[in-house]
C-alpha cells in the first residue's frame, strides 16, 4: 500500500525497507552528505577567489610603483574596488561554508540519536 508521501516511497524502495527509522537515517544521511559536499564546492569557489585576488594584489603593486599619474588613477581604483568585492565574497562564502558545516554536523548528531534507537 502506497503513503500519502511520495517521498517516503521513494526512500523506502531504495533502501529495502519501510521501517520509518531507517527511511528516517537514509534521509538524513542525504542530507549529510548533501552539506558536506556543498562545504567542499565553497572551499573550492574561496580558493578560486583568493588566486584571483593575489594575482589582482600583485598587479596593483606593478601599477603603484610607476607612480600616481593621472591617467593610471581610474584603472586602480577600478581593480582596488574588484579586489574588495572579492574579499567580500570570500568573507561571506565563508560564513556560508562555515553554516553547511554547521548543517552537516547537526544532521550526524541526528543520525547517532536514530543509529542508538534501534
Amino acid at each position: 500500500m502506497a503513503s500519502n508521501i511520495p517521498i517516503y516511497d521513494q526512500i523506502a524502495h531504495q533502501t529495502g525497507s519501510r521501517r520509518f527509522d531507517k527511511i528516517l537515517l537514509a534521509l538524513f544521511a542525504r542530507e549529510r552528505e548533501a552539506n558536506r559536499g556543498d562545504e567542499k564546492e565553497y572551499g573550492k569557489m574561496i580558493e578560486e577567489i583568493e588566486v584571483r585576488v593575489e594575482h589582482r594584489h600583485a598587479i596593483l603593486l606593478e601599477l603603484e610603483k610607476f607612480g600616481t599619474y593621472q591617467i593610471m588613477n581610474e584603472p586602480l581604483d577600478c581593480l582596488k574596488l574588484a579586489q574588495q568585492e572579492d574579499l567580500d565574497e570570500i568573507a561571506f562564502l565563508t560564513k556560508r561554508r562555515q553554516a553547511s558545516l554547521r548543517r552537516a554536523t547537526d544532521k550526524s548528531r541526528i543520525i547517532k540519536n536514530l543509529r542508538m534507537v534501534k
